[in-house]
């Protein structure tokens, strides 16, 4: 857009100066004339004052307009009408509000939170394969255990026994089968209790 230098005269006489924001001279001369239709204010001289002036919003509100209606002309389903769907809303809320947001920047930012979330999905999903196997050895290490206290007691069991009433008596083999049962218990309910929390799969 251009801003353009209007000096004109008054029905009395006078001059006056004012500025407009156009696309061209012709342009301008034109708001002009809207600007002073209730009266006979007369152009002397026009002259480019800038250029690359940002269009003011009513401006904005009419091009805006415009395309619209271009595009609707077309139908629902034409091409530009696809392409522009949200565009049109977006465009004037920017106007409204002063944003500078686009269609191409909500999904480039949609894009990259997808990408984060991705990334995010992937370190869980290398925590709960560590965490698993880590469970699953826990698991068979403890089953080891087990099975060697298991073999513990089934040895001494297997002895020969006393005159007395031999795993009932009391003394060190007793005590021992005594004390390895109630680990093998332990072991076994803690992995069970493992399990239930699902740290076992």
């Amino acid at each position: 857009m251009n801003t353009y230098k209007i000096i004109f005269t008054r029905e009395n006489g006078t001059q006056g100066t004012d500025h407009f924001t156009a696309i061209n001279e012709r342009q301008a001369r034109k708001d002009f004339g809207e600007c002073y239709r209730h009266s006979t204010a007369t152009i002397i001289s026009i002259e480019l004052a800038s250029t690359n002036t940002p269009a003011t919003k009513q401006q904005e509100r009419d091009t805006l307009e415009k395309i619209r209606k271009m595009v609707e002309q077309l139908g629902p389903d034409s091409y530009l009408a696809t392409a522009f769907e949200g565009c049109f809303d977006l465009a004037a809320e920017n106007i409204d509000n002063d944003w500078a947001c686009s269609m191409a920047d909500r999904a480039r930012n949609a894009e990259k939170r997808v990408a984060d979330l991705e990334d995010k999905l992937s370190e869980a999903v290398k925590d709960y394969e560590a965490a698993h196997a880590a469970a699953h050895a826990v698991a068979e290490e403890k089953d080891a255990e087990i099975a060697r206290l298991k073999a513990r007691i089934a040895e001494l069991e297997s002895r020969p026994a006393p005159v007395a009433a031999p795993l009932q008596a009391s003394g060190p083999d007793a005590e021992t089968t005594e004390a390895i049962e109630r680990l093998c218990r332990q072991c076994e309910q803690a992995i069970y209790a493992n399990m239930s929390r699902g740290a076992v799969l």
